[in-house]
């Protein structure tokens, strides 16, 4: 047996390390050895309990976020209203405007693109906000880029899971994932995810294992 602060040999049966004086824990001691050099657990010895860490079977089995589909629809509409914008102030230049400078035209054009890009912008910075993340334990929602607002729910609480698409979905192979659970918060619903019944069938299949 070993001191557990400096690691040195301990003499059978004693209280403190004869190296650098640290008591054993509270309980424990060295045991005497038998005649054959093992220690002899029958004189009394009870060895501590081991310390209990973190659970380090829970792994991740898979992370989701809303689709990505409408946000780059929002950026090409927006890339299109701009181009339409830059062609008609071009022309508007060209024949009411001459003296205009390219300095103010590419202002008007900045101002017109921050307005135009407003609307994807906020699309992404939602769905960049939401983070559905299902471990063999439990699954977890965050919510917030800065401020963070984390919910887990054990496996064991939910109750059922539906998979909900309108027509426009299901053209696209997207879907809604509301999952009705037994903790204090409700239904669930893991919004606009691509290949919504893949997911559901894993999130069931993890259901069945632990009930």
């Amino acid at each position: 047996m070993f001191c557990n602060q400096c690691g040195a040999k301990l003499t059978p049966g004693s209280r403190f390390c004869n190296s650098c004086g640290a008591a054993l824990p509270a309980g424990q001691s060295a045991p005497p050895p038998t005649a054959q050099g093992v220690p002899n657990y029958a004189a009394g010895y009870t060895p501590s309990a081991p310390t209990l860490g973190p659970i380090a079977d829970e792994h991740n089995i898979f992370t989701l976020r809303p689709t990505l589909i409408f946000v780059m629809v929002w950026y090409a509409i927006a890339t299109v209203l701009l181009l339409v914008v830059a062609a008609l102030l071009g022309w508007l230049k060209s024949a009411y405007f001459k003296d205009m400078s390219n300095g103010i035209a590419f202002i008007v054009i900045l101002i017109v693109a921050l307005v135009i890009y407003a609307i994807p912008l906020y699309k992404h910075f939602l769905r960049r906000r939401e983070v559905y993340v299902l471990t063999n334990h439990k699954l977890e929602m965050r919510y917030g880029i800065i401020a963070k607002t984390v919910r887990n729910i054990p496996l064991a609480k939910i109750q059922d899971v539906t998979v909900t698409a309108s027509v426009w979905q299901r053209l696209l192979k997207l879907g809604d994932i509301e999952i009705d659970s037994a903790s204090e918060g409700g239904k669930i619903v893991l919004d606009e995810v691509h290949n919504p019944e893949h997911y559901a069938n894993i999130i069931l299949t993890e259901l069945r294992r632990v009930k």
